[in-house]
Protein backbone atom coordinates (compact mmCIF):
# COMPACT_ATOMS: atom_id res chain seq x y z
CA UNK A 1 0.00 0.00 0.00
CA UNK A 2 1.20 3.54 -0.89
CA UNK A 3 2.19 5.80 2.56
CA UNK A 4 -0.42 8.31 2.92
CA UNK A 5 1.13 11.78 1.60
CA UNK A 6 1.06 12.78 5.29
CA UNK A 7 2.76 10.27 6.72
CA UNK A 8 5.63 10.78 3.55
CA UNK A 9 5.53 14.57 4.90
CA UNK A 10 6.03 13.44 8.64
CA UNK A 11 8.71 11.38 7.23
CA UNK A 12 10.62 13.61 5.46
CA UNK A 13 10.31 16.10 8.34
CA UNK A 14 12.29 13.33 10.59
CA UNK A 15 14.74 12.79 7.66
CA UNK A 16 15.62 16.44 8.03
CA UNK A 17 15.89 16.66 12.03
CA UNK A 18 18.07 13.85 12.23
CA UNK A 19 20.65 14.76 9.11
CA UNK A 20 23.93 16.77 10.46
CA UNK A 21 24.64 17.80 7.46
CA UNK A 22 22.88 18.62 3.42
CA UNK A 23 23.74 19.71 0.01
CA UNK A 24 23.86 23.37 -0.61
CA UNK A 25 23.28 23.82 -4.42
CA UNK A 26 23.40 27.75 -5.27
CA UNK A 27 24.01 29.54 -8.60
CA UNK A 28 27.77 29.73 -9.09
CA UNK A 29 28.91 33.32 -9.60
CA UNK A 30 32.35 32.44 -10.72
CA UNK A 31 30.88 29.99 -13.31
CA UNK A 32 27.99 31.82 -14.48
CA UNK A 33 25.25 29.30 -15.41
CA UNK A 34 26.68 26.71 -14.06
CA UNK A 35 25.45 25.01 -10.09
CA UNK A 36 27.73 25.08 -7.67
CA UNK A 37 27.49 22.08 -4.96
CA UNK A 38 28.71 22.48 -1.34
CA UNK A 39 28.71 20.88 2.12
CA UNK A 40 27.29 22.65 5.13
CA UNK A 41 25.36 21.53 8.94
CA UNK A 42 22.59 23.29 9.33
CA UNK A 43 19.58 23.41 11.95
CA UNK A 44 16.06 23.18 10.91
CA UNK A 45 13.99 25.80 12.49
CA UNK A 46 10.57 24.98 14.20
CA UNK A 47 8.66 25.75 11.07
CA UNK A 48 11.03 23.50 8.71
CA UNK A 49 12.85 26.10 6.93
CA UNK A 50 16.73 25.89 6.90
CA UNK A 51 19.15 27.71 9.21
CA UNK A 52 23.15 28.08 7.95
CA UNK A 53 26.05 29.38 9.61
CA UNK A 54 28.53 30.01 7.08
CA UNK A 55 31.44 32.47 6.56
CA UNK A 56 31.72 36.03 4.41
CA UNK A 57 34.51 34.17 2.54
CA UNK A 58 32.79 30.85 1.60
CA UNK A 59 32.14 30.80 -2.37
CA UNK A 60 28.39 29.28 -1.35
CA UNK A 61 27.69 32.53 0.75
CA UNK A 62 29.12 34.50 -2.58
CA UNK A 63 26.71 32.92 -4.42
CA UNK A 64 23.48 33.14 -2.30
CA UNK A 65 24.48 37.01 -2.46
CA UNK A 66 24.30 36.98 -6.02
CA UNK A 67 21.34 34.46 -6.50
CA UNK A 68 19.18 34.02 -3.43
CA UNK A 69 17.52 31.11 -4.76
CA UNK A 70 19.27 27.94 -4.30
CA UNK A 71 18.54 24.07 -3.07
CA UNK A 72 19.25 21.77 0.13
CA UNK A 73 19.53 17.89 -0.08
CA UNK A 74 19.97 15.51 2.82
CA UNK A 75 19.56 11.79 3.27
CA UNK A 76 20.73 9.18 5.40
CA UNK A 77 24.38 9.34 4.47
CA UNK A 78 24.55 13.21 5.84
CA UNK A 79 24.31 11.36 9.36
CA UNK A 80 26.06 9.57 11.60
CA UNK A 81 22.98 8.17 12.86
CA UNK A 82 21.33 4.68 12.19
CA UNK A 83 21.96 2.20 9.35
CA UNK A 84 22.78 3.63 5.96
CA UNK A 85 21.24 1.52 2.85
CA UNK A 86 23.96 -0.71 0.96
CA UNK A 87 22.17 0.94 -2.14
CA UNK A 88 22.51 4.55 -1.68
CA UNK A 89 19.32 4.82 -4.18
CA UNK A 90 17.38 2.96 -2.27
CA UNK A 91 17.38 5.02 0.64
CA UNK A 92 14.91 8.06 1.52
CA UNK A 93 16.23 11.64 0.54
CA UNK A 94 14.84 15.25 0.68
CA UNK A 95 15.53 18.21 -1.49
CA UNK A 96 14.33 21.72 -0.52
CA UNK A 97 13.58 24.49 -2.73
CA UNK A 98 13.43 28.37 -1.70
CA UNK A 99 15.58 31.33 -1.48
CA UNK A 100 17.72 31.95 1.35
CA UNK A 101 19.10 35.72 2.98
CA UNK A 102 21.21 36.88 6.17
CA UNK A 103 19.53 37.08 8.86
CA UNK A 104 19.16 40.20 10.55
CA UNK A 105 21.55 41.20 13.43
CA UNK A 106 18.11 40.71 16.19
CA UNK A 107 17.18 37.02 14.18
CA UNK A 108 21.03 36.08 14.54
CA UNK A 109 21.12 36.74 18.11
CA UNK A 110 17.77 34.73 18.64
CA UNK A 111 18.68 31.93 16.83
CA UNK A 112 22.71 31.94 17.81
CA UNK A 113 22.01 29.96 21.12
CA UNK A 114 19.75 27.10 19.63
CA UNK A 115 22.68 26.39 17.39
CA UNK A 116 25.39 26.78 19.38
CA UNK A 117 23.74 24.08 21.44
CA UNK A 118 23.21 21.47 18.34
CA UNK A 119 26.78 22.74 16.95
CA UNK A 120 29.17 23.86 20.27
CA UNK A 121 32.47 23.66 17.88
CA UNK A 122 30.77 26.21 15.73
CA UNK A 123 31.39 28.59 18.30
CA UNK A 124 34.70 28.86 17.90
CA UNK A 125 34.16 30.67 14.10
CA UNK A 126 33.27 33.20 15.48
CA UNK A 127 36.41 34.14 16.40
CA UNK A 128 37.48 33.48 13.00
CA UNK A 129 36.72 34.77 9.51
CA UNK A 130 33.32 37.27 9.52
CA UNK A 131 30.42 34.15 9.84
CA UNK A 132 26.88 34.79 9.37
CA UNK A 133 23.52 32.78 9.99
CA UNK A 134 21.55 32.74 6.55
CA UNK A 135 18.27 31.53 6.55
CA UNK A 136 16.49 29.48 3.69
CA UNK A 137 12.80 29.61 3.37
CA UNK A 138 11.39 26.55 1.99
CA UNK A 139 9.29 26.75 -0.89
CA UNK A 140 8.74 23.57 -1.82
CA UNK A 141 10.25 20.05 -1.42
CA UNK A 142 10.82 16.35 -2.73
CA UNK A 143 10.75 13.57 -0.64
CA UNK A 144 11.72 10.03 -2.25
CA UNK A 145 10.83 7.85 0.56
CA UNK A 146 11.28 4.01 -1.68
CA UNK A 147 9.57 2.99 -4.53
CA UNK A 148 5.82 4.08 -4.61
CA UNK A 149 7.04 7.08 -2.08
CA UNK A 150 7.99 9.76 -3.99
CA UNK A 151 5.94 13.43 -3.82
CA UNK A 152 6.33 16.86 -4.29
CA UNK A 153 5.33 18.58 -1.35
CA UNK A 154 4.22 22.86 -1.44
CA UNK A 155 5.30 25.37 1.07
CA UNK A 156 1.64 25.06 3.36
CA UNK A 157 1.93 21.17 3.09
CA UNK A 158 4.94 21.62 4.54
CA UNK A 159 5.64 24.35 7.23
CA UNK A 160 4.39 23.88 10.56
CA UNK A 161 2.89 26.40 12.68
CA UNK A 162 5.06 28.83 15.22
CA UNK A 163 4.82 26.85 18.36
CA UNK A 164 3.08 29.23 21.58
CA UNK A 165 6.11 27.95 23.41
CA UNK A 166 8.49 29.74 21.31
CA UNK A 167 9.97 32.13 23.26
CA UNK A 168 10.49 29.51 26.49
CA UNK A 169 12.12 27.04 25.11
CA UNK A 170 15.35 27.80 26.78
CA UNK A 171 13.44 28.09 29.78
CA UNK A 172 12.03 24.59 29.22
CA UNK A 173 14.82 22.95 28.09
CA UNK A 174 16.90 24.41 31.11
CA UNK A 175 14.30 23.06 33.35
CA UNK A 176 14.77 19.27 31.41
CA UNK A 177 18.58 19.77 32.13
CA UNK A 178 18.61 20.77 35.61
CA UNK A 179 15.37 18.63 36.94
CA UNK A 180 14.93 15.71 34.54
CA UNK A 181 17.99 14.19 33.50
CA UNK A 182 17.14 10.47 34.13
CA UNK A 183 13.95 10.75 32.63
CA UNK A 184 15.67 11.71 29.43
CA UNK A 185 18.21 8.91 30.09
CA UNK A 186 15.45 6.23 30.09
CA UNK A 187 13.84 8.09 26.99
CA UNK A 188 17.09 8.03 24.84
CA UNK A 189 17.85 4.41 25.86
CA UNK A 190 14.30 3.06 24.81
CA UNK A 191 13.54 5.44 21.46
CA UNK A 192 17.51 5.14 20.34
CA UNK A 193 18.86 2.37 22.49
CA UNK A 194 21.43 4.27 24.02
CA UNK A 195 22.34 3.89 27.62
CA UNK A 196 24.82 6.46 28.60
CA UNK A 197 25.64 8.03 31.68
CA UNK A 198 24.50 11.47 30.89
CA UNK A 199 22.04 12.95 28.58
CA UNK A 200 21.58 17.16 27.79
CA UNK A 201 18.54 17.93 26.07
CA UNK A 202 19.65 20.94 23.87
CA UNK A 203 16.22 21.74 21.62
CA UNK A 204 12.50 21.26 21.22
CA UNK A 205 10.67 21.29 18.07
CA UNK A 206 6.76 20.82 17.52
CA UNK A 207 7.26 17.27 16.23
CA UNK A 208 9.59 16.53 19.20
CA UNK A 209 13.17 17.26 20.95
CA UNK A 210 16.52 16.99 20.53
CA UNK A 211 19.23 15.49 22.92
CA UNK A 212 22.96 14.77 22.91
CA UNK A 213 23.88 11.48 25.14
CA UNK A 214 27.58 10.73 26.34
CA UNK A 215 30.26 10.28 23.72
CA UNK A 216 27.23 9.61 21.11
CA UNK A 217 26.22 13.41 18.43
CA UNK A 218 22.97 15.41 18.79
CA UNK A 219 20.09 13.03 18.52
CA UNK A 220 16.44 13.82 17.29
CA UNK A 221 13.67 11.69 19.20
CA UNK A 222 9.88 12.57 17.59
CA UNK A 223 6.94 13.21 19.71
CA UNK A 224 3.66 11.17 18.53
CA UNK A 225 1.55 14.20 17.58
CA UNK A 226 2.35 17.85 17.56
CA UNK A 227 2.73 19.83 20.38
CA UNK A 228 1.59 23.73 19.73
CA UNK A 229 1.71 24.75 23.51
CA UNK A 230 3.36 24.28 26.07
CA UNK A 231 1.44 21.63 28.31
CA UNK A 232 1.35 19.64 25.02
CA UNK A 233 5.20 19.92 24.92
CA UNK A 234 4.97 18.28 28.74
CA UNK A 235 2.72 15.47 28.15
CA UNK A 236 4.52 14.39 25.42
CA UNK A 237 7.72 14.19 27.61
CA UNK A 238 5.65 12.48 30.42
CA UNK A 239 4.02 9.96 28.44
CA UNK A 240 7.75 9.15 26.73
CA UNK A 241 9.15 8.81 30.05
CA UNK A 242 6.54 6.42 31.54
CA UNK A 243 6.46 4.21 28.27
CA UNK A 244 10.03 4.00 28.65
CA UNK A 245 10.71 3.03 32.25
CA UNK A 246 7.62 0.46 31.47
CA UNK A 247 9.50 -0.73 28.70
CA UNK A 248 12.63 -0.94 30.32
CA UNK A 249 11.83 -2.40 33.30
CA UNK A 250 12.30 0.84 35.68
CA UNK A 251 10.29 1.39 38.65
CA UNK A 252 10.19 5.18 39.08
CA UNK A 253 7.68 7.13 37.53
CA UNK A 254 7.53 11.10 36.53
CA UNK A 255 5.92 13.28 38.93
CA UNK A 256 3.31 14.90 37.98
CA UNK A 257 3.15 17.84 40.17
Amino acid sequence: MKPSKQRSINQARQLLRNCELGVLSTHSKACDGFPFGSVSTFMSTHEGDIVFYISDLAQHTKNIQYKPEMSFTVFPGCSSKGNQPDDPNAGARLNLVGSAQMMTEGQQEAISERFFMLYPDSRKYQKAHSFNFFKMTVERARYIGGFGDIHWFSDKEWRLETPSWCESELDMVTHMNNDHVDAMMAICQWKAGIGSESVEMLAINTDGAFYRCQHHDAIFIPFDEFAYDGNSVRQHLVKQTQEAREKLGLSKTWATA
